[in-house]
């Protein structure tokens, strides 16, 4: 990073190594990485799909990243799944993981969702009912009026977004703008499941370093609850005092119904 500045925008398709990301933090799944924060989102996900109540035939999962742990956990509660992404460096990354000839390698979080549900399945039937059930990769642009870019979509069911709203707004006000615009894709007594970070300025793949939001737990749940939805679980984790990667200050997965 040689001018020293926070990497964001269209640093994603400069800057930002989707291998060397699913390396550093979804490789290895335990508390040595990121104090923990990893294990905690996949087992927070898993907690909010396991009783079957999220559910239904479309799901949208927005900033998908190149790594589609957030939809795994809903694959047997839903039919159709839409991945987007504002990284054509992602988006080809997860096509080629899922459709093409791509060695990337998910296997561990495969497992350790397996490990969770079903031992006696083999990850791999989890993986091929993924593929099995994603209709495309699309664009996304969350601080654009139109945020996916002329795609058409039809009212999902279900949304799901993970470490995505940390990164792209600029600020608080404008979290609370693409709040809004999320919900107006998302049908009356829908789910919304989100993943994020709280109180952190940015974070760190290799010697890069990425803008993040700061923003506060309590603002994380104003902006949602003023885009219509009505919060029905909240897990939250506290940082350790120590992390390389990034200066977050805790995090979250949140589980909500729309309710306007």
């Amino acid at each position: 990073m040689a001018d020293g500045r926070l990497l964001r925008d269209e640093d994603y398709n400069t800057h930002f190594d989707p291998d060397a990301y699913v390396k550093t933090y979804y490789t290895v799944l335990d508390d040595t990485v990121q104090g923990g924060l990893f294990p905690f989102v996949l087992n927070g996900e898993h907690d909010v799909f396991k009783a079957g109540d999220v559910k239904g035939r479309r799901l949208l999962d927005i900033g998908t990243g190149p790594v589609p742990h957030s939809v795994i956990p809903a694959v047997p509660f839903v039919q159709d799944i839409y991945l987007t992404d504002f990284s054509t460096v992602n988006r080809k990354y997860l096509y080629d993981a899922l459709f093409g000839s791509g060695k990337q390698d998910y296997s561990s979080i495969f497992n350790f969702f397996t490990n969770l549900s079903d031992k006696s399945q083999p990850w791999t039937k989890r993986s091929d009912d993924l593929k099995d059930k994603v209709r495309g990769i699309f664009p996304c642009d969350l601080l654009q009026d139109d945020i996916f870019k002329g795609s058409y979509f039809p009212l999902f069911d279900v949304i799901t977004t993970s470490l995505c709203m940390d990164v792209a707004p600029p600020d608080v006000d404008t979290y609370g703008k693409i709040a809004k615009k999320i919900s107006k894709y998302l049908k009356i007594g829908g789910h919304l499941v989100i993943v994020g970070a709280f109180e952190v300025t940015y974070y760190f793949l290799e010697e890069h370093k990425f803008f993040s939001l700061d923003i506060s737990a309590g603002e994380v749940k104003s902006c949602w609850e003023n885009a219509g939805f009505s919060i029905q679980s909240w897990n939250p984790m506290k940082a350790p005092e120590e992390i390389e990667e990034s200066d977050f200050g805790g995090a979250f997965v949140m589980h909500c119904i729309k309710a306007s």
